[in-house]
């Protein structure tokens, strides 16, 4: 007797591409890497510029704009409010224009060509809850509630975002689906279904160990998403456009 165990509900597809010896040598896109990574690190000193500059720049202007109002209106009738300035309202316009040509490079490089063959990106798979189990198509009285629950769950995927976060840039894809989702090869197992056999590893449901990844009747693509990140915790959309 042979049944198969189908997850029903959404599954996330990720593919990160950033700066590493491999991509940096690639004869297709290395030059491409060489340049964002240029550009980073010309971002990386207009950050810190920046930075270092910045309290002194926003008194400078505060006081600039007490004078005017001053002189404007008479002494002391209109001030800035304490309460409600801030330095960061001061921003580095080249450091803006250097993520413009970040992103601008970006979008000239990357379509729907280049996601799907770059083989130097870092990709993988996680499910995302509110799904169900199911055996040959039926719903079973079998709660997952407690994986998308766990600390590893969570654990895994800020581990992620926290190395990602550590770059100069990145470039990240992320493309949600819905199906029905089963194991590689045929998806069939001998024997009778057990609850104890489902588990989870590196976010994603298994059973008897194997990922229910493989879309068993097509799938529905709600999100597809295509962002570059900087390295002031910026980031900024991509339109994903055909090769």
């Amino acid at each position: 007797m042979s049944f198969e165990v189908t997850y029903n509900g959404d599954i996330q597809n990720i593919k990160v591409f950033y700066s590493t010896e491999k991509t940096r040598a690639g004869k297709y896109y290395g030059e491409f890497y060489r340049k964002m990574d240029a550009l980073a690190s010309d971002l990386k000193r207009l950050k810190q510029e920046l930075d270092e500059d910045s309290e002194k720049a926003a008194k400078i202007a505060k006081d600039a704009a007490n004078k005017a109002l001053s002189e404007r209106f008479g002494s002391l009738r209109y001030i800035i409010d304490e309460h409600n300035w801030d330095e960061d309202m001061v921003i580095s316009k080249i450091l803006d224009d250097r993520k413009e040509e970040m992103l601008a490079l970006a979008q000239r490089t990357f379509n729907s060509e280049v996601l799907l063959e770059e083989d130097g990106a870092e990709e993988y798979k996680i499910h995302l809850d509110e799904g169900v189990i199911e055996v040959d198509g039926e719903g079973v009285q079998t709660s997952i509630r407690e994986f998308f629950d766990s600390d590893y769950y969570h654990d895994f995927n800020e581990a992620k975002l926290e190395k990602l976060e550590k770059l100069d840039w990145f470039i990240i894809w992320s493309r949600t689906e819905a199906g029905e989702f089963k194991a590689d090869g045929s998806g069939k197992h001998d024997g009778n279904y057990s609850s104890k056999e489902l588990n989870m590893e590196n976010c994603l449901l298994t059973y008897r160990g194997l990922p229910l990844v493989i879309p068993s009747n097509g799938t529905d693509i709600f999100s597809n998403e295509l962002e570059i990140h900087f390295l002031d915790e910026t980031r900024a959309s991509l339109e994903i456009s055909n090769a």
